[in-house]
């Protein structure tokens, strides 16, 4: 599915997602970017009826596992849940997943990984925004899941909000360091209101309004903002719940080894600069790891020996990890770490 970034000029597109409206795509094809059907069953249908409309289907989010019932590293066990929930649910037909209902930010990259490891189709991925600071339900940075989530096989994001202000918030935070398209699901009465939107390039009605209402609103929409995707002389490098923009040369702690001593050791180094150097050398480091995560508020370099061991750690750490050449690993390994998990290189 390609949608294309922010070109200026280009009216905003749809992604049809009511049966009913299926004849308004005859009528006026160049205002939809995609379909998204309700099932298997429907996708084939749709795709004949709508060629060449890339059509897809949702995947719904399974709920948080109980941390107490689930074997350690949670994060693993969460991402076999999502297989097992979406291995159903995959179809040939589909030429992109639209990823919904994740209980917060860390289980949506999860599922993430969990979709990319199932099939090489485009995601989507939705995000709720909270308040009027620009950060999802869980709290995260929407920069910090922009950044994330851009480097991990998502092509496009929704955002949804409650609010009309939050989403302005939110999409205004965004849109600078954004290199995927941005969209928004919204009731149509905030773009009769003039709720401003910034970057905003796809738009899925939101019930109860269809597409055509959603279409005749963002015709009088006057209230889309361009602003320019900049910033490229710092690197962004969340830590999967803020955001953080570093220079490439920058300051690597001594190293800091994940065992049982984990929590003290990133309290200590609460109050230096530069990123953290976190070393994994058992299986057990990566759930000292995953435990300690909400301790992190700082850059992280991650190095282990082991390149199995690395991805591990990649699995888990719910941002963009640094990599300085510690403990080399193969071009070839390091590609694939990139591509995956967004894996950063010093």
């Amino acid at each position: 599915m390609d949608i294309p970034l922010c070109h200026t000029g280009d009216k905003p597109q749809l992604i049809l997602a009511n049966a009913a409206a299926l004849p308004l795509y005859q009528k006026q094809p160049g205002r939809f970017a995609g379909a998204l059907a309700p099932d298997g069953a429907a996708c084939a249908a749709w795709a004949e009826a709508l060629e060449p409309l890339p059509v897809g289907l949702p995947l719904d989010c399974p709920p948080a596992p109980d941390e107490e019932l689930c074997e350690r590293p949670q994060t693993m066990h969460y991402i076999g849940q999502c297989k097992a929930a979406f291995r159903g649910r995959l179809h040939d037909g589909a030429a992109f997943y639209y990823l919904r209902g994740a209980p917060s930010f860390a289980a949506l990259r999860a599922a993430v990984l969990a979709l990319t490891d199932l099939c090489g189709r485009t995601v989507i991925a939705e995000l709720t925004v909270e308040g009027d600071e620009g950060l999802l339900e869980d709290g995260t940075d929407i920069r910090a899941a922009v950044g994330v989530l851009q480097r991990v096989g998502v092509s496009t994001v929704i955002l949804t909000a409650r609010e009309p202000e939050a989403l302005t918030e939110a999409l205004e935070a965004a849109a600078p360091y954004a290199r995927l398209s941005i969209g928004v699901s919204v009731p149509a009465a905030w773009l009769r209101a003039q709720t401003a939107l910034y970057n905003t390039e796809i738009f899925l009605p939101r019930a109860p309004d269809g597409e055509a209402e959603v279409l005749a609103a963002i015709d009088g929409h006057a209230a889309s903002r361009r602003v320019p995707r900049d910033h490229d002389d710092f690197i962004l490098a969340p830590d999967g719940r803020n955001a953080h923009f570093i220079d490439p040369t920058i300051d690597i702690s001594d190293e800091i080894e994940c065992g049982h001593r984990l929590s003290e050791a990133l309290l200590e180094a609460e109050d230096d600069a530069g990123a953290l150097k976190l070393v994994l050398e058992t299986e057990d480091d990566v759930i000292a790891l995953e435990e300690c995560r909400y301790m992190i508020s700082r850059p992280v370099c991650l190095c282990a020996e082991s390149a199995e061991l690395l991805e591990q750690g990649l699995r888990v750490y719910p941002g963009l990890a640094l990599y300085d050449g510690t403990w080399e690993q193969s071009e070839e390994v390091l590609h694939y770490l990139e591509q995956k998990y967004g894996l950063i290189r010093l």
